[in-house]
């Protein structure tokens, strides 16, 4: 706890140091905090007016020299995006990504998300009061554990990242301790999905990644040789024109997203951990949840109450 407390401070102080050299944007027609209290830990369907306006969509890139922070009207945010500018640091995770065993096409109540072959590895609680590790995980454990070990320095990176533009996430991650047999393989994260292409590398289709924490945020860096393949935030009406080594910082689980066709090779790494490892920590060491706080500060209202203000 003192060294995570200790980090944690170093890397608030460096992100007020890159105030001044940040691309600020706020969208004034959608809030974070709107966005959560709609979650719902399953698939929703987008409203068809939505869908139509996507070819009108703004079109964003982030910048190579400086980080891109999205916020909501509410001032939360929304996106943040830093491009990681190290070549050989993102092509040897491309690399690793090719070497990895070939995963299956992964499917969500018998429906396939998208064609991209994709391994899950990480540490979860999808269908236990327990966090676990992945079976796809302990099927391939000997590779798995050399693709985190290759890639050490790419998952301490983009934790960094997460700690300077979400501190609380970042330590709300990594205070807590797992049952004997799970551990964080992906830095602050507990696993990640590898998306190594396939068929079709080059599209996602339209999902939340409902199971995942609703007051997290998750990290994806893409790789590859390739270009275009925008990835598409729904709620946002926003398309993030990402380039290999770009890391974006998004709360997947309450915001839609997809990815636009691209031209060439394109693999990627979505770093997570899910909203039932919360409620396990909850459980067992009483960890703040705060969308209980807002379930009973709703009720609260309804009732003519009053409770204090949840932040």
């Amino acid at each position: 706890m003192k060294r995570l407390r200790k980090r944690a401070r170093g890397l608030a102080k460096m992100a007020s140091h890159q105030l001044d050299g940040v691309v600020e944007l706020t969208l004034p027609y959608v809030a974070l905090g709107d966005l959560r209290r709609r979650w719902r830990q399953k698939e929703t369907l987008l409203h068809s007016a939505l869908l139509r306006k996507v070819d009108k969509f703004k079109r964003i890139k982030i910048p190579k020299d400086k980080p891109l922070h999205i916020s909501g009207s509410d001032g939360g945010l929304l996106v943040y995006g830093v491009a990681l500018n190290d070549k050989e640091l993102v092509d040897s995770l491309y690399e690793s990504i090719q070497k990895a065993p070939t995963p299956k096409h992964y499917k969500f109540k018998g429906k396939k998300r998208s064609d991209y072959q994709s391994w899950h590895w990480t540490g979860w609680a999808k269908y236990s009061l327990d966090p676990f590790m992945s079976k796809e995980y302990l099927d391939a454990q000997e590779e798995a554990d050399k693709f985190f070990e290759d890639n050490e320095e790419v998952f301490h990176r983009m934790s960094a990242i997460l700690g300077q533009c979400a501190p609380g996430v970042f330590k709300q991650f990594q205070t807590y301790p797992l049952p004997d047999g799970v551990r964080r393989l992906c830095g602050a994260w507990l696993g990640c999905a590898i998306n190594k292409g396939g068929n079709n590398p080059n599209q996602t289709n339209k999902h939340r990644d409902a199971s995942e924490a609703q007051y997290g945020y998750s990290g994806l860096v893409s790789c590859g040789n390739y270009r275009r393949g925008g990835l598409v935030l729904w709620e946002l009406e926003m398309v993030l024109e990402t380039e290999p080594g770009d890391v974006v910082i998004f709360p997947d689980a309450i915001i839609t997203h997809s990815n636009e066709p691209a031209k060439g090779t394109r693999s990627s790494v979505v770093c997570f951990t899910q909203e039932n490892v919360y409620s396990y920590w909850n459980r067992k060491y009483n960890m703040r949840l705060r969308r209980k706080e807002r379930k009973k500060q709703k009720i609260s209202r309804v009732n003519g109450g009053k409770v204090a203000k949840v932040n």
